[in-house]
């Protein structure tokens, strides 16, 4: 009987001693299996890290990408804004200059009233071109450009108010012979047409002279008493 009891203490022995030796064992994988996990979520934390970080310079490289742009559109669109102020202000100009030349006024008189005292020596059939007054064209203004002639101004202004002119080409320039179908010598063998600018007579050609602004011309039929 003591004998089966020992055997059956030893059995019990042995089988403590088996397990607790299995329990031993197993503890290190548990450990590795701890370890394994923990190294993975760190990889994990460390790949998520790596991610947002690529992300946030990806983020930055595309800001600063749009900030160029940005600034490359507005440097585009105050070039564009000084070039059409540039080419307004060239208009402007262009304007003003062709406002001046087109308001640059004089005015032009064509008279004979000298053949009204000296009506017995005008050729005969003028009578009708005289007009009672004497004056052919009062004064008149008109518009000119620089550089234009006091001869311009009375061709223009003939030819607009349908007054027959006629001149000719003279070793001096042009000279005006007939105006209103009134001709030199119509009135006296040294009766014809005089002209001056400013109640002064100029010592040159009408085709010569060169009108300015404001200047006051005036065609004037001069009559000698024979």
């Amino acid at each position: 009987m003591k004998k089966r009891l020992i055997i059956i203490l030893s059995a019990i022995l042995l089988i403590s001693l088996f397990f607790g030796c299995s329990a031993q064992e197993k503890t290190p994988q548990t450990t590795t299996e701890t370890s394994v996990l923990s190294t993975s979520e760190t990889s994990k934390t460390a790949i998520a890290v790596s991610t947002t970080k690529k992300r946030s310079a990806a983020e930055k490289t595309t800001a600063e990408k749009t900030s160029a742009e940005k600034t490359s559109a507005e440097k585009t669109t105050k070039k564009e804004k000084s070039s059409a102020k540039a080419e307004t202000t060239k208009e402007k100009e262009s304007s003003r200059e062709t406002h001046t030349q087109i308001d640059n006024l004089c005015t032009i008189k064509i008279e004979c009233s000298s053949i009204l005292n000296n009506m017995d020596e005008l050729s005969e059939g003028h009578e009708s071109f005289v007009p009672e007054n004497g004056i052919i064209l009062p004064k008149t203004k008109c518009t000119f450009k620089k550089g234009e002639s006091v001869f311009d101004i009375l061709e223009r202004i003939c030819d607009k108010k349908g007054i027959r002119l006629t001149a000719r080409e003279t070793v001096y320039g042009i000279y005006v012979s007939g105006i209103n179908n009134i001709d030199e010598f119509d009135c006296g063998k040294s009766s014809g047409w005089v002209y001056t600018v400013n109640g002064k007579s100029p010592p040159k050609s009408c085709g010569k002279y060169e009108i300015e602004n404001g200047d006051e011309i005036v065609f004037k039929f001069v009559c000698q008493e024979g």
